[in-house]
Formats: structure tokens, C-alpha cells, sequence
């Protein structure tokens, strides 16, 4: 199949003859005499690539431009300006802009046919790697999300039908055995879509403008503190124990408090799952340095491997899944680099395998002259 390729020029003749040449050497060409007919063409196709002029009437070309990025199903289509040889400045306009690239008329046909291959190869080479994080992301999902739905609704389906049975012929321990089973997957199954739920948050932007609408100075050590208190039980649950280490001066921060709560319950929540059982621990440790405010949340427990660290971040990603059965499908850490991002910090992950691991947030310390800490609320465990 052809490639399809959208000429967006007002001279008849330059038009006539980039279609010429275009159309001899294989592809397909629609063309228009300015923007606004350029517009009109792409809402009855999709080209694989746009050669448009500057200066047009109607619609120039850095409007249509503009209009063609705004609309997402044409975002991914490789645009090539045309513009008069040795006009620079619409050479860095087109380069604010964005434009992929450029060609100076009048050009040799080798020019014209080279950038426009360039801009198609690279093109297929984005679409083959989209395919192949698409497929990637597809298998994690698969991989993760069936297992995760099942079990809590075996459960709830299980004890469901028994209780109900005739229930007045029940031992009271074993009703209540069966509801507590359903309250549990019910709640593992409404993690997990709350957790899709805050992905979405994340990714449109609502998670960051919340951040900066509602931030305020947070001292770490109130959440760090609640945090211990609500994964006490489940520490215990693995005898597993939590030591918390807080430097003085206090580690000041400008946060939303329910989401960097959310952010460092999750890596804690990780900690814990992760450290050896029967005598392992758990270590927080925040201070101030350097402008930089410092939470680390170290285990004593499997490790990861080296080539393992830069993946653990990617959603729907779990070490050694096979291997290794856990709770969850992937989405705690990717989550809680976001709520991170989103304030400005990044997180460190250190490892060793069969020692433990330590990942540390780092976020900027408030500024010298803001306001006086804030009073903030105990925000737990609850994860969105």
C-alpha cells in the first residue's frame, strides 16, 4: 500500500509539481491550496505525512499546524514546512513550533524525496514501537489482572453461597469467618479499582493540578508517624518490625498531604510484603539536605537484581511473577512515582539481592520565609 502524503501549498505550479515528483516515485498525494482546505481534506483522510507551505491565504501554515497537533487522531503525523531560502525567521518559528522539518524552495527533487523517506521511516519506526509497548502492556495486564479479579471473587462467590444456606444451623464463628472473607476480597477488588481509577487522575493531569491548588507546608514526620501506626498490624501479620529514624529539623515540604501519604504508604506497603519474614525490618529515615528534603524506606529483604531496577516503575510490572506469587498487579510503585512527579521529587531505588532494598523519595524542602508548618490531619493508609 502506498504511502499517503497531504501537499498543503497555494502556488499551482509548485503544488502540481511536488505531486509530480511524489506520485512517480510510488505514493499516494492529496493536495489543497491552503489550511483551511488542508483541514477539510484531513477530516475525510489521515496522510501518513503533510508537506504544507508558510505562506498561504485563508489559513498560513503555522495555523494549520497548530490545528492539525491540536486534534489527537492527527498528533503522530510527521509535517514538513516549506518556506523561501534564507528566511531564517520562519525557520525558528517552525522550530518553536515543533515542526518535524523543513524544506527551502526552490529544492532538488533528491531533497524533497530524501525528507520525505527520512520523516516515513521514522514515522514506521514509532508506530512498530508503539505495537510493541501496546502488546507488551497487554500481556502484563493479562498476566496480572485475571489472577488478581478471580481469587478475592472465589472468595466472595465461595462464602456467598454458603451463607446463603440455612443459616440458623450455623456456628456463629463460621458466619462470621465468611463474612470477614467477603469483606476482604470485597476490599481487594475495590483496591484495585480505585488504584485504575487514580491512574487516570495521574495521567490527565488532575493528580499535579490538585498538587498545585492545594499544597501546603507538611510536616513529614506527623504522616510518617500515622503511616507506622496503620502498617503496625500487617508488620506484625509477616513479624516483620518498623523502626522510624526522623532527623532534626523537621523535613519540611509544600504537599498535598493526602496524596504524598498516599505515595509513601505504598512504598512502606511494599517494604513490608518484601522484607524476610520471622525477624525482618523495616527502616524509615527522613531528613534535610541540601534544599532537599529525604524519606528512605529501606527492607532487609530478596533484593532485586540490577537489570530489574529501571523496569519496577513500568506499570502492570512485577519481578519474577512466575516465580514469585504476590497480591497486586503492578501499579503501587508506578502510582507512587507519580504522585512524586507530581510534586516535583523523584524516587532512588537501591538493591541488593538477598540483602534488601531502599527507596528513597526525594522532594524540595520548603523554602526558607513560607509559611508556618500547617496542622495536618492524620492521613493513613488508604491508598486513593
Amino acid at each position: 500500500m502506498a504511502y499517503r502524503i497531504l501537499v498543503v501549498e497555494d502556488d499551482a505550479h509548485m503544488r502540481e509539481g511536488i505531486q509530480d515528483i511524489l506520485e512517480t516515485h510510488g505514493y499516494e498525494v492529496w493536495t489543497a491550496s491552503d489550511g483551511a482546505e488542508g483541514l477539510q481534506m484531513l477530516e475525510a483522510l489521515i496522510p501518513d505525512l503533510i508537506l504544507s507551505d508558510i505562506t498561504m491565504p485563508t489559513m498560513d501554515g503555522y495555523s494549520f499546524y497548530e490545528a492539525v497537533r491540536r486534534n489527537p487522531h492527527w498528533t503522530l503525523v510527521p509535517f514538513i514546512f516549506l518556506t523561501a531560502r534564507g528566511d531564517r525567521a520562519d525557520i525558528r518559528q517552525g522550530k518553536r513550533l515543533g515542526v518535524d522539518d523543513y524544506l527551502t524552495k526552490p529544492f532538488e527533487t533528491e531533497d524533497l524525496l530524501t525528507a520525505v523517506e527520512a520523516r516515513l521511516k521514522r514515522m514506521a519506526e514509532v508506530r512498530a514501537a508503539t505495537e510493541t509497548e501496546k502488546d507488551e502492556l497487554r500481556k502484563a495486564i493479562l498476566d496480572a489482572l485475571p489472577h488478581e479479579l478471580r481469587t478475592p471473587l472465589t472468595y466472595i462467590k465461595g462464602y456467598t453461597s454458603l451463607l446463603l444456606q440455612d443459616t440458623a444451623f450455623m456456628k456463629p464463628e463460621i458466619v462470621h469467618e465468611a463474612l470477614e472473607a467477603i469483606h476482604s476480597g470485597s476490599d481487594r477488588i475495590s483496591s484495585l479499582v480505585e488504584d485504575f481509577v487514580f491512574l487516570i487522575t495521574l495521567d490527565v493531569g488532575e493528580v499535579a493540578a490538585t498538587v498545585e491548588t492545594a499544597r501546603e507546608t507538611v510536616d513529614l514526620r506527623i504522616i510518617l508517624r500515622t503511616l507506622v501506626s496503620d502498617y503496625q498490624q500487617q508488620a506484625a501479620d509477616h513479624q516483620v518490625t518498623i523502626k522510624l529514624d526522623l532527623d532534626s529539623p523537621p523535613p519540611l515540604v509544600e504537599a498535598y498531604p493526602p496524596y504524598i501519604a498516599n505515595a509513601l504508604g505504598r512504598l512502606l506497603d511494599n517494604a513490608i510484603k518484601f522484607s524476610q519474614r520471622e525477624g525482618g525490618q523495616v527502616t524509615i529515615r527522613a531528613w534535610t539536605e541540601g534544599g532537599e528534603v529525604y524519606v528512605a524506606v529501606k527492607d532487609t529483604g530478596i533484593g532485586l537484581p540490577a537489570a530489574e531496577i529501571p523496569k519496577i516503575f513500568e506499570r502492570f510490572y512485577q519481578v519474577d511473577r512466575a516465580r514469585m506469587e504476590q497480591q497486586g498487579v503492578g501499579l503501587g510503585l508506578p502510582i507512587a512515582l507519580g504522585i512524586v512527579e507530581a510534586h516535583g521529587g523523584r524516587i532512588v531505588v537501591e538493591s541488593q539481592v538477598g540483602v534488601g532494598s531502599t527507596f528513597t523519595v526525594i522532594l524540595p524542602a520548603r523554602q526558607p520565609g513560607g509559611e508556618q508548618t500547617a496542622a495536618v490531619p492524620c492521613y493513613g493508609a488508604t491508598h486513593a
